[in-house]
């Protein structure tokens, strides 16, 4: 039998549940006149037919097996070997029924005033490491494809964020057309692929396709997820919410951001209290070590988070400190609906410190209209 588990403290210092039992209170009083409130990160979890069903004749028969144990616990296995996280109490992260359901799942953003949501995938970036490339393509193919409909449940609140073939440059721009044709205002690419380095000559052609589409790029947290040894998960979680230090500095050092001004990056789930550290940091670090430095750069890599970067955050009051540092313009708020670190049952409270901790308009913006804009929501 799977034992419910508690974990503490929540922000008000108060015991809170795991997301499958946690209770979402009423809503305080209405928000500032114009508000909308978005969440650029939530997740879905893929139906264990997918992948069974969706893919081409010639796969069938190596199509990922994603199913569910007597505990209900989650499995996915493909290539013949198993691509679960060891020890992971899959139901303490995707328990939630609103995760699956989409009816119960505009049930908790109604509850939660969530007017409208940026779907991320749960599973399926799981199969970023499939050898057979056919079939990484067909199996990333049939889940945007699954999402596409799912969304339609709900398409002025469900908003796909569509996964990009990134080890195939040359099909960039095809894939491109492929995502908008399926609806989707975002993107998304892993942060750290097995055997792909974004800083090759060869990548290119996918940053370039990119640019000429106007298609924002999302990056997400949580990729090869360690919990093996004594303090390991806590120490996996403390490391993955500020994991773009590296990523920002590649993308400005390399030059990518420089060659491509109309790049739109989102750094999705790693706060935003990261940001100015990191830009004092590259900026030193590009003035000590210029001489050295391949390629020159015609600004200093801070220039290139005002021009083409965006970060997202569920809490994170020392970011709102130093808003001003990070931009208000830059920072869009997410839930992460229903994960544990997700701000299930408190968004309303979260929102609200939002508006309390600067101006209304830029609160506004954080809250909702910074994602509006940049996505193109209707």
């Amino acid at each position: 039998m799977v034992m419910e588990a508690v974990r503490t403290p929540s922000v008000a210092g108060d015991t809170i549940a795991w997301p499958r039992e946690r209770a979402i209170p009423a809503l305080g009083g209405p928000l500032p006149a114009g508000t909308v409130v978005v969440s650029a990160d939530d997740h879905v979890m893929e139906a264990g037919t997918l992948w069974k069903e969706r893919l081409p004749a010639r796969f069938k028969d190596r199509a990922p097996r994603l199913w569910y144990d007597e505990d209900g616990f989650s499995h996915l296995e493909a290539e013949g070997r198993s691509l679960d996280v060891p020890g992971l109490n899959t139901l303490l992260v995707e328990g939630r029924e609103g995760m699956r359901d989409p009816l119960v799942r505009i049930q908790d953003l109604d509850a939660e005033g969530v007017d409208k949501e940026l779907i991320f995938p749960q599973r399926t970036l799981s199969l970023v490491g499939l050898q057979d490339l056919e079939l990484r393509e067909a199996c990333m193919r049939a889940y945007n494809e699954w999402l596409s409909d799912y969304c339609k449940f709900a398409p002025s609140r469900f908003y796909g964020v569509g996964i990009l073939n990134w080890w195939e440059p040359e099909k960039a721009k095809d894939n491109l057309q492929e995502l908008r044709g399926l609806g989707f205002p975002a993107m998304e690419i892993p942060s750290t692929p097995p055997g792909v380095f974004y800083n090759s000559r060869s990548i290119e052609p996918l940053w370039d396709a990119i640019e000429e589409d106007g298609y924002p790029i999302s990056f997400h947290i949580g990729e090869n997820v360690q919990t093996r040894g004594l303090g390991a998960l806590g120490t996996f979680q403390m490391q993955q919410f500020a994991p773009f230090r590296r990523l920002f500095g590649l993308l400005a050092f390399s030059g990518i951001l420089e060659r491509h001004p109309g790049l739109r990056v989102v750094f999705t789930e790693g706060g935003i209290h990261w940001v100015p550290a990191a830009l004092f940091d590259a900026d030193r670090i590009y003035r000590d070590f210029e001489t050295e430095m391949n390629p020159k750069l015609a600004n200093l890599p801070s220039f290139y988070w005002w021009q083409n970067c965006y970060a997202t955050f569920q809490e994170d009051p020392v970011g709102m400190q130093l808003i001003d540092q990070v931009g208000a313009h830059k920072a869009i708020w997410a839930s992460d609906y229903p994960h544990p670190e997700s701000t299930l049952g408190y968004s309303d409270a979260t929102i609200r410190s939002i508006f309390a901790a600067t101006t209304e308009e830029k609160a506004k913006a954080i809250v909702g209209g910074n994602a509006v804009r940049l996505w193109g929501l209707s």
